[in-house]
Order: structure tokens, then C-alpha cells, then sequence
């Protein structure tokens, strides 16, 4: 399976990181700040779409965070 990574800034500036699978479909997500890294449960919506989001709780502000992407632009090998 081939997996993908997609990331964004939250608004208290941690990196939010979210692997995907083929499917566009969430593996894993993460945030980093600091040289500190968190879980930080992520999710698909619309991954079947050619723009569709991820969101993440975010572990150091806990606010919940919502980013589109746009699935023909190049994804970041993990």
C-alpha cells in the first residue's frame, strides 16, 4: 500500500501531519512543535472527492483544525 503525507500549520504554529493511504483515507496523525512530538487524532471527509479535507484535534491548543487538499496536487512521501 502506498501511503502519502499531507500537513499544515494549526493556528498555534505546531506542524499538523497526517499520513494517507491510497484511499486518501487517514493512517496516522500527528503534530509537532517545539522539538515535541503528539499524537493528534485526524480524519478524512470527502476523501473520494478531488478536494477534500482532514482534520485534527490538535494535542497542544486542542482546537480542531480543518484543511482542504487538493488530490492532484503532489503528496509528500512519508
Amino acid at each position: 500500500m502506498r501511503q502519502r503525507r499531507v500537513e499544515s500549520k494549526c493556528e498555534c504554529q505546531a506542524t499538523l501531519i497526517a499520513t494517507l493511504d491510497d484511499q486518501r483515507q487517514v493512517i496516522r496523525g500527528s503534530a509537532r512543535q517545539s522539538g515535541a512530538e503528539e499524537n493528534a487524532p485526524a480524519h478524512s471527509i470527502g476523501a473520494n472527492l478531488a478536494r477534500f479535507d482532514v482534520a485534527w484535534l490538535c494535542p497542544f491548543c486542542g482546537r480542531n483544525t480543518l484543511r482542504t487538499f487538493d488530490s492532484g496536487a503532489p503528496l509528500a512521501s512519508p
